[in-house]
C-alpha cells in the first residue's frame, strides 16, 4: 500500500469512526428504551398532548374568574375555599364532560399497556404493592370513598395514593397542574388546582 493510500485510509477512517461510534451509541439508547417507552401513543403521539393543553387552557380561564390568594399564605381553609371556586368555574366551562375526554381510547389503551408492563416481574410486585398498599383510598378500608367520576372533588381529608418513580417514568411527563393518582385500580388525573378529577381510567390494570 503507498504512503498516500494509507494517509487516505487513515483520514478516513479518522472521520467514519467516530460517526460509528456515535451512531452505535445512539442504537443503544433506542434499545434501552423499554418496550412500553416505544409504544405509548403509537396511534397519534400528539393525542394527549393537546387534549391535555386544551384543559390547561381552560383551567387558566377558569382560574382568572375567581379571587386569587396570596401564594404565602397557609390558612387549609382559605385554600380549600379557593380550589372549590376554581372546580366550580371548571365545571361551569365543562358541563357536559365525560369520561374518555382525555383518556380516548388510544390514549387509554397505550397508557394500560404502560401499567401492565411496568408491574411485569419481580419489581413490577413491589410497585403494584406500593400503589395497593397504604395510601390507596379504595385501598386500606378507612379512608372516605373517593367519588371516581369527571368532574368530581377529590375528598380533602381522603389520602393520595404513592405512584412509584418506574410508574411515573412509563407514564406521559405532566405539568404541574395536574398529576396521575391511583384509587383501587382506577387511574385519576387530578387538577392540582382545583382538587378535582378531570377524567378516569377504570381498571388500568
Amino acid at each position: 500500500m503507498s504512503l498516500m493510500n494509507f494517509m487516505i485510509k487513515r483520514r478516513f477512517w479518522s472521520i467514519v469512526f467516530p460517526c460509528l461510534l456515535l451512531a452505535s451509541a445512539c442504537a443503544w439508547n433506542d434499545a434501552a428504551v423499554t418496550p412500553v417507552q416505544a409504544s405509548v401513543f403509537q396511534d397519534d403521539p400528539k393525542e394527549f398532548e393537546t387534549h391535555i393543553q386544551k384543559y390547561l387552557a381552560l383551567q387558566k380561564k377558569a382560574i382568572g374568574t375567581v379571587p386569587s390568594i396570596p401564594k404565602e399564605n397557609a390558612d387549609a381553609a382559605l385554600i380549600a375555599k379557593h380550589e372549590k371556586q376554581v372546580a366550580d368555574a371548571i365545571r361551569a366551562a365543562r358541563p357536559n364532560a365525560k369520561q374518555g375526554e382525555i383518556f380516548t381510547p388510544g390514549v387509554r389503551r397505550s397508557i394500560t399497556m404502560a401499567i401492565k408492563h411496568t408491574l411485569e416481574g419481580k419489581e413490577g410486585a413491589a410497585a403494584k404493592a406500593t400503589i395497593l398498599g397504604e395510601g390507596n383510598p379504595k385501598s386500606d378500608g378507612l379512608s372516605p370513598p373517593v367519588n371516581v367520576e369527571v368532574n368530581a372533588p377529590y375528598p380533602i381529608s381522603a389520602p393520595f395514593s404513592t405512584v412509584p418513580p418506574s410508574m411515573l417514568m412509563a407514564l406521559p411527563p405532566l405539568p404541574k397542574e395536574l398529576e396521575f393518582r391511583f384509587v383501587g385500580r382506577n387511574l385519576i388525573l387530578r387538577d392540582t388546582k382545583a382538587n378535582m378529577i378531570v377524567d378516569v381510567l377504570p381498571e388500568a390494570f
